[in-house]
């Protein structure tokens, strides 16, 4: 799945055969998304992070090394470029990474609701973590990724079989670790360790095991499945076309970091609840000016500078000089005029840019070895350009 390739794109399109699966169900009709295509968003280029003009929009997505599978931008709540360069405009596709916006989103609007304390530790939420290392951990500094917990998907985690992020992986995945045993996720969870002089809230780290953790919280809070409650409070909002699907855990919990699955366009919907153009999905606002407001303003400059997100390759190379401020709420990326930006493995992006009145998605199964991801740089070029900068 990690290269990239056919078996790649059939595991993205196709992940409910291979793990179980709960229906986040679309409530009511659907929403229409009006088409007003602008083909010169084609030509789009942008200067990356070198110096050098990227290619056109058009060039790059139909790059067979890219291997993007389809992109949609809207202006005003209207459909102003789509392309499926790979896969079918009905097929569904996970989110990746991109699954961990809705978590941050749903816990900053129980936030504002009063049932959350982002001041307190991780684990008054999720009690079967009580007595590990999490305790020093707070709700806002696993929400910015910044725990002190050696859980990082660096290059030392991710290659080690035996890292806590690799065994939380293979638990959840119902398949053995690097001794040939099925382990309790949760069980893996209680062993992570601090970094050495390194306290919490202090450096921005990227970490699903953050987020794993932050959706078991959700359905603790709340007391129903993360599935249920996303499709109470967001899928049900937007007028999707189709049910979107979450993998579950052998446990039972939903793989809220990074698989959620769903139709492009409905990715769409659910983007515009973060805009001026929400009317257009959602009969009532679901994204509060409080909540925009918290997730636009909760990162941490500092962390953000010390940490390892402004490292990624997609980030130096697709903004450049136009480098976001920091993370905040699950979200990686989020610039001075409030355009929020949440990226995915095997390249799935989400930009929503309320000031502008944009949002753009893309789905893609980009191979790891292929560096960098360059649709985030046309998504907030094109949202510039369409509002005239």
């Amino acid at each position: 799945m990690q290269m990239g390739g056919d078996h790649a794109l059939y595991y993205a399109t196709n992940m409910s055969e291979f793990m179980p699966s709960a229906l986040a169900k679309p409530h009511g009709e659907v929403s229409v998304l009006k088409r007003n295509i602008d083909s010169s968003l084609n030509n789009i280029t942008f200067v990356k992070g070198d110096g050098e003009v990227s290619p056109t929009l058009v060039d790059y997505i139909h790059d067979e090394k890219t291997r993007v599978q389809g992109v949609i931008i809207l202006k005003g709540g209207e459909v102003v470029y789509e392309a499926y360069p790979g896969m079918n405009q009905q097929d569904t596709h996970l989110w990746a990474s991109v699954s961990k916006s809705a978590v941050g989103t749903i816990l900053t609007m129980l936030e504002v609701e009063g049932k959350v304390d982002m001041k307190m530790s991780i684990t008054h939420y999720v009690p079967e973590l009580k007595g590990s290392e999490w305790d020093k951990v707070t709700m806002l500094d696993a929400m910015n990724m910044a725990s002190g917990l050696d859980i990082s998907e660096n290059a030392a985690n991710t290659l080690n079989p035996r890292s806590v992020f690799q065994r939380m992986l293979a638990a959840d995945f119902n398949v053995e670790n690097a001794d040939g045993v099925i382990e309790d996720e949760m069980k893996v969870l209680r062993e992570v360790s601090v970094i050495p002089n390194e306290e919490p809230g202090k450096v921005a780290r990227y970490s699903s095991t953050v987020t794993k953790v932050l959706g078991v919280a959700i359905e603790y809070i709340e007391n129903k499945p993360f599935t249920e409650v996303f499709e109470d409070r967001l899928w049900s909002k937007i007028g999707a076309r189709a049910s979107a699907q979450v993998n579950l855990t052998p446990a039972g919990h939903a793989v809220a970091y990074g698989l959620i699955n769903s139709r492009l366009d409905d990715l769409a919907r659910y983007g515009l609840l973060f805009t001026p153009s929400w009317e257009v999905v959602a009969d009532a606002k679901v994204i509060s000016d409080e909540v925009l407001n918290e997730m636009q303003n909760g990162g941490n400059r500092e962390a953000y500078l010390a940490g390892e997100f402004t490292e990624s390759s997609w980030v130096k190379a697709s903004f450049g000089k136009d480098m976001p401020i920091y993370n905040s709420h699950q979200w990686d990326a989020v610039w001075e005029d409030g355009a929020l930006f949440k990226h995915g493995n095997l390249y799935q992006n989400l930009y929503v840019d309320p000031s502008r009145d944009v949002v753009g998605v893309a789905f893609s199964t980009s191979p790891v070895y292929l560096t960098p991801d360059l649709l985030s740089g046309y998504l907030r070029q094109a949202a510039k350009e369409l509002a005239g900068k």
